[in-house]
């Protein structure tokens, strides 16, 4: 799994607001986690389960230490949860997950605190379930979660996964399970979740998911209707025309050597049971007929998969990239947790009435099936046939973003273009975490600044650890180890001989509330115990690590000050601790860890960039076949004739200088075969490297692609007068780019372009500046004929 940002922030949220919502007093509150399908709902929920039980146990103003879970999912999938959190925590051994059967059922048996008892919503929303029967073993489930919270005092979180199947009919039977149970925390998960009025809400917003490759970046529903063929019926057309958008996918993949045969998922009518109806045996027998006949595609060749209720064939494996299966034949019930990354396309036969699309019903075709994009921007959508009239079909507001698009398709007979592109191919985000790399620098550090050295030898004696060094009538430096030497060469600057740690509490203390008054107070000494001392140590590591680095380092730095007192010093744990957090010793220490965080974090950054700089991948680029556009930030042009996809889409916030030029464009068709205004981010867009003003290589994404009718090819990026001050490094770069060798005999021109009065001004040469432009010459179309 890749680590991304919008998980790292939703996972430390997830656990600030549960440790918030444990401090309260009374049961049953509520958080809410908001995820869409494909962002990584279980990998989220085990990293936030592990966390929250290390911040439990370290942070200060935790409300408890301890804390006991539950996992309630619909139909099978607590299973899926329960093997992949297996699998998760294996490696980490952080939380012991566990199903029914294992857990104690004698009397005295109650879930244990790091313990995930994962359980099915249907064997327990049953009046005579048997997990909540009462036995003479006294080993109900309700049993287990009472003397889990009132004997054993263990705080119970129950985490419920797509919360949204709890409600409807079975909503009732859901709410008396949970006031059965009584938790102190329920976590609600669902990518379209219900709960109205949550204590709490962590939302992962679908562009964010979108921005790190995860999930498509739009759906299209029934693209380019081609019904030429008369004499078919309206199911073998949707067929039809769904296996054309399968083979173009493949054959797309297979041109980048992506060794993914994507799936076509045909769905039956949904009459709201897993059994067949009429209908369904009437279409699927249609179209498993089609399939055969006319495509060759059957069960027996195993191009062709059933999932239906009784009949089941050829699912085995059908998840994996490669398999050999073109198209699964199945109805809604599969559709519950089931991950298939390499469904692309969707068929959806319904009864003819209103239907809502949304987030649940074209999930399956959502996820990336290797978590990046591709050039090919075909292959970064999802698409979705059906045989629903458009004026019935609903969406819901919350799914505008990726389901309302505009749909644009390549000209006929494009003369098209081939230019070398590149796109930055990171397989993660540069993580702010403090690694086992740390500590030799923090030792390093300390060595610099107490000009001390670093040789682990024999343990200290006691009379050493107590800060008298033990002599012999031996030569005393004979005996005496480094450590021993670095506490005689920094006994000026540090005092070993800490007894206890105390804090200033004030006392007898009247305030007037008059603003700007200095307060002035007696102070009473308050010595710590030693939960307190470890407590206040946390936040010392806390505060030093502050924004710097991600919260998961706080005991990282924790460890390895206690590593370096103990390598240098002879210290250990307490003794460590106290001298560190005296209050004459602190200043010292402040600075030398200050120094060894901001030392790691350069390199972290310089690593990084090495990392990022060779993630650049070149690939040659042309004009794409179509293109989605957001209906939300975008709108349609009609009057615009000549653009290279159709219709044409313009930003609604689009520049003044880019709507001025476009117009010039369009004023000058006689002499222009097509332009094209490309993107300005992801990979699938024309794009060329160069160094921005902090020496960081980044992506240039040119404005505009023209070819001229004579065959001339302009490369334009349209800028104000001082505008962009990486404007002169992004046109140099493209100065340079287009006299490489490999784009001799492309005859390309252009450049940053800047309107000048009622003239377009470009230089062909270098620029340092885009403010003295009297000497650049000018775009004339009228140039280029023919």
């Amino acid at each position: 799994m890749k680590v991304l940002k919008y998980q790292q922030k939703a996972v430390q949220e997830l656990v600030d607001k549960t440790i918030n919502l444990l401090s309260l007093a009374g049961q049953r509150h509520t958080l809410v986690f908001e995820a869409p399908t494909g962002a990584g709902k279980t990998i989220m929920a085990s990293e936030m389960l592990m966390r929250l039980c290390t911040e439990l146990a370290e942070r200060a103003d935790a409300p408890c230490s301890e804390v006991a879970f539950m996992w309630i999912a619909p139909n099978k999938l607590h299973e899926q949860s329960y093997f992949k959190m297996k699998t998760f925590f294996t490696e980490t051994r952080e939380l012991h997950p566990v199903v029914y059967d294992d857990m104690d059922h004698s009397a005295n048996g109650y879930i244990h605190s790091g313990e995930i008892l994962f359980v099915n919503w249907e064997s327990i929303n049953k009046d005579n379930a048997l997990m909540i029967r009462d036995t003479e073993q006294s080993a109900s489930l309700y049993d287990l979660t009472r003397r889990t919270q009132i004997e054993q005092e263990i705080p119970l979180v129950v985490i419920i996964d797509e919360e949204h199947m709890f409600a409807g009919r079975n909503a009732k039977k859901s709410e008396k399970v949970l006031q059965n149970i009584m938790p102190k925390l329920e976590i609600r998960i669902s990518a379209t979740p219900i709960t109205a009025h949550p204590d709490e809400k962590v939302t992962v917003h679908r562009q964010h998911v979108i921005e790190e490759q995860m999930i498509k970046e739009g759906v299209v529903i029934n693209p380019a209707l081609d019904f030429s063929t008369p004499e078919m019926s309206l199911t073998q057309h949707l067929v039809s025309l769904a296996l054309k958008k399968r083979k173009e996918l493949a054959e797309a993949y297979k041109r980048l050597g992506v060794n993914i045969n994507p799936l076509l998922l045909i769905q039956l009518p949904n009459d709201g049971s897993e059994s067949m109806s009429t209908e369904d045996t009437s279409i699927k027998d249609e179209v498993t007929l089609y399939l055969d006949a006319i495509h060759g595609m059957n069960t027996a060749n195993n191009r062709l998969a059933v999932w239906l209720s009784g009949e089941k064939v050829n699912v085995d494996g059908l998840e994996q990239n490669d398999n050999m299966t073109e198209a699964l034949l199945f109805k809604q019930a599969i559709a519950l947790g089931w991950d298939c990354p390499r469904a692309a396309v969707l068929l959806i036969f319904r009864k003819i009435e209103s239907f809502t699309f949304g987030a649940q019903t074209v999930g399956r075709i959502l996820r990336m099936p290797e978590q990046k994009f591709y050039q090919d921007d075909r292959l970064n959508k999802g698409y979705v046939y059906t045989n629903i009239s458009q004026n019935l079909v609903k969406i819901e507001p919350e799914d505008m973003d990726y389901l309302s698009t505009i749909h644009t398709v390549r000209r006929a007979n494009l003369c098209n273009v081939s230019l070398q592109s590149e796109y930055c191919d990171r397989p993660a985000i540069g993580r702010k975490r403090l690694g086992s790399d740390f500590l030799p620098l923090l030792i390093k550090v300390f060595e610099e600044q107490l000009q001390i050295k670093n040789q682990q030898l024999l343990l200290f004696t006691e009379e050493e650890l107590c800060g008298t060094p033990s002599t012999t009538d031996e030569d005393e430096s004979t005996h005496e180890n480094q450590q021993s030497k670095n506490r005689r060469a920094v006994m000026n600057k540090i005092e070993f001989q800490v007894r206890s740690i105390g804090v200033d509490i004030i006392e007898d203390l009247n305030i007037t509330g008059e603003v700007g008054q200095t307060l002035a107070a007696n102070k009473a000494k308050y010595i710590r115990t030693m939960q307190e001392l470890s407590a206040t140590f946390n936040v010392f590591c806390a505060r030093l690590i502050g924004s710097k680095f991600e919260k998961v380092s706080i005991p990282t730095l924790g460890m390895a000050l206690k590593e370096a007192m103990e390598q240098l010093f002879g210290l250990f744990e307490t003794d460590a601790v106290k001298v560190i957090l005296y209050h004459k010793n602190r200043p010292r220490f402040e600075d030398i860890i200050s120094r060894a965080l901001n030392r790691y974090l350069t390199i972290l950054i310089q690593r990084q960039r090495e990392k990022s700089e060779k993630s650049f991948v070149k690939y040659e680029w042309e004009v794409p076949a179509d293109r989605l556009y957001k209906e939300d930030n975008n709108v349609v042009v009609d009057n615009v004739k000549n653009h290279a996809l159709m219709p044409f889409v313009q930003l609604r916030n689009a520049s003044s200088p880019e709507r001025m030029f476009e117009a010039y464009l369009e004023a000058n068709t006689e002499y222009i075969d097509w332009w094209y205004k490309n993107g300005d981010s992801g990979k699938q867009h024309y794009a060329v490297s160069y160094v921005d003003g902090t020496g960081t290589k980044a992506l240039f994404y040119v404005d505009f692609v023209i070819r001229m009718k004579n065959g001339q090819i302009f490369l334009f990026d349209t800028k104000s007068v001082g505008s962009d001050g990486d404007a002169p490094a992004k046109h140099n770069a493209l100065i340079d780019y287009m006299a490489s060798e490999e784009n001799q005999g492309k005859h390309l021109k252009g450049g940053v372009i800047i309107a000048d009065g009622s003239n377009w001004k470009y230089s062909p040469l270098k620029i340092e500046n885009t403010t003295d432009i009297i000497n650049w010459d000018c775009f004339y179309p009228s140039d280029y004929k023919e």
